[in-house]
């Protein structure tokens, strides 16, 4: 495996790009937080599966992506096929209690995610199994109370942007 030197010496103390030659890929690596459209700490999570993230942070990972790809909505679909939805995190598991209260803190996350779960009912066409799944844990986030945080950036709502846009990073390939 190979380092891409620039974007390492750069954006080292975060985020890491590698090239593995055996997958034809290249392989990020998130030091602590995960950012992108939106920031996620993984500080505090990072003990609780063996040797990934949890899943509902892996889920998570996706549904923060306001510009949603055709691989990024088959992987959403293919965690919630694998998985089921429940109150902890484990290889069988998505933790519903843990996403709903970090989106009730979080307003502009919270909006991407919801956006994003009804974007995947109306547009793509989900499984019954799948559907069922996407609305349990949609309303687990609407129920779940909102922090004082959120409800005054609810105020404020889509007059001012909620995201990040994402840096595009391209391919790396050495040589």
């Amino acid at each position: 495996m190979e380092g891409n030197k620039r974007f390492n010496a750069l954006h080292g103390d975060r985020r890491l790009i590698f090239y593995d030659p055996e997958l034809n890929s290249n392989v990020d690596v998130f030091l602590d937080e995960f950012e992108m459209c939106h920031k996620m700490s993984f500080k505090d999570r990072l003990g609780i599966m063996k040797i990934t993230i949890p899943p509902s942070d892996l889920l998570l990972t996706k549904l923060q992506i306001v510009k949603m790809t055709e691989n990024d909505v088959k992987d959403i679909f293919a965690i919630l096929y694998d998985l089921e939805l429940g109150d902890k995190d484990s290889e069988k598991t998505i933790d519903v209690k843990y996403i709903s209260k970090l989106l009730a803190d979080d307003w502009g996350f919270y909006t991407t995610v919801c956006d994003n779960i009804e974007k995947l009912l109306k547009e793509f066409n989900p499984p019954k199994c799948i559907t069922d799944k996407l609305l349990v844990l949609k309303k687990a986030i609407e129920d779940e109370p909102k922090s004082m945080k959120w409800k005054m950036r609810a105020k404020i709502g889509r007059k001012v942007k909620w995201y990040e846009e994402p840096e595009e990073v391209g391919t790396f390939k050495p040589g």
